[in-house]
């Protein structure tokens, strides 16, 4: 819990999660991943994602404007570039737009096909959301290719593992446990895939989560989505160069 201006703002919950290493990587994937440009940021992610501080994130995130997409801090701006995407992820950062339909009219048969299996039926008496895959159905599907399977499994396998490092990683959203089915049709073809600045779109998210976050729109309940582990890690590297100026200012007097 945090106080600002008088004002209690409790701390943000992060919806990036340990659940990204669950997924077992198959170096049956990584000649597809490497057509992507996805193959260094896989490796990234299945190491685990750094601990989180989601109270000293949520401070950061507090000193977010939406008008100037910078931390506005004691010390000036701040603010995460292509550029930090590029060398803490490891993705590209220049190509064409990650763009596509983003109709849901349909879209689970469009995930059907992207995975080559039907989803999970609806329990009755509930509704399926439209928002995306369950992420719990991705890993209980998908959680381990089995051995001695021909390449087309081997390729719905490792589309089920981008899926949920999209999830869970590079792309989680506010619900925490789905998997958008809107980049579907950027990954249907790996050298397409690998032709896409997926840098301009992890960042481009981030942006828009964090204009999100720092409005608080759940209140007590509201999280911080988007890749919360370039926060961290720019986080980390903040308070570092801090305390070394801080250290050498002191050894000057």
């Amino acid at each position: 819990m945090l106080v600002f201006f008088l004002q209690v703002l409790n701390v943000l919950r992060p919806m990036t999660h340990e659940a990204s290493t669950t997924m077992v990587y198959d170096e049956r994937y990584t000649p597809l991943l490497k057509l992507a440009n996805l193959a260094t940021v896989a490796r990234v992610c299945r190491r685990g994602t750094p601990p989180f501080n989601p109270a000293a994130l949520t401070a950061l995130i507090d000193r977010w404007r939406p008008e100037t997409h910078s931390f506005h801090l004691p010390c000036g701006e701040m603010t995460v570039t292509l550029e930090d995407v590029a060398m803490i992820l490891g993705v590209k950062i220049r190509g064409f737009p990650v763009t596509g339909d983003t109709e849901s009219e349909g879209w689970q048969q469009r995930v059907e096909h992207f995975l080559g299996r039907p989803l999970a039926a609806v329990e009755a008496g509930k509704k399926r959301r439209s928002s995306g895959v369950s992420l719990r159905w991705l890993r209980q599907q998908f959680r381990e290719c089995p051995p001695n399977v021909d390449a087309q499994t081997v390729t719905y396998y490792c589309r089920a593992y981008v899926l949920h490092m999209f999830g869970t990683v590079l792309f989680p959203d506010g619900t925490g446990d789905t998997a958008s089915w809107m980049y579907i049709p950027c990954l249907l073809n790996w050298e397409d895939a690998g032709n896409r600045s997926w840098g301009s779109a992890i960042l481009a998210f981030l942006y828009r989560q964090l204009c999100e976050a720092c409005r608080r729109p759940g209140g007590a309940h509201a999280t911080m989505s988007g890749c919360i582990t370039l926060l961290q890690v720019i986080k980390q590297s903040c308070t570092s160069f801090h305390y070394n100026s801080m250290f050498f200012l002191n050894k000057s007097d």
